[in-house]
């Protein structure tokens, strides 16, 4: 693995650095990175690696965590400020367990692709310009 990969080098843009590193992917080895629980691919250096976790309703799979009502539920109550008073608490708990993983040297680290947790994270952002 030569250190000059595009992919390993913290200098191109990460949609850059990601096409070189599908680019030098097999067919399987593209596959095999569609699931949550991925094989690392050993001969470019990616590890192991599972990203599954979803925040619609709380940071699920990561330990003991606050449940909300699904989306449909949420979006029922018709209350933006309560929507994102969860988005802000779910945001608040999933970087706390991902201290936590990192704090005890554990992988599989809670990971989101949830909008909950940017919502949160802008809201936070709003009220903090706010209050300055």
């Amino acid at each position: 693995m030569p250190a000059n990969d595009a992919y390993r080098n913290p200098a191109p843009s990460p949609q850059q650095r990601a096409t070189d590193l599908v680019s030098r992917m097999s067919l399987d080895e593209k596959v095999s990175q569609m699931v949550h629980d991925a094989q690392g691919v050993e001969r470019l250096g990616v590890p192991d690696y599972n990203w599954w976790n979803e925040c619609l309703h709380g940071v699920a799979r990561a330990g003991v965590a606050t449940v909300f009502p699904q989306a449909i539920g949420l979006a029922a109550t018709f209350d933006l400020d309560l929507m994102r008073r969860i988005a802000t608490a779910i945001s608040d708990e999933a970087r706390a367990k991902h201290h936590d993983f990192v704090r005890r040297g554990l992988r599989g680290r809670p990971t989101s692709t949830s909008s909950a947790i940017r919502a949160g994270a802008a809201g936070k952002r709003r009220t903090a310009k706010t209050r300055s």
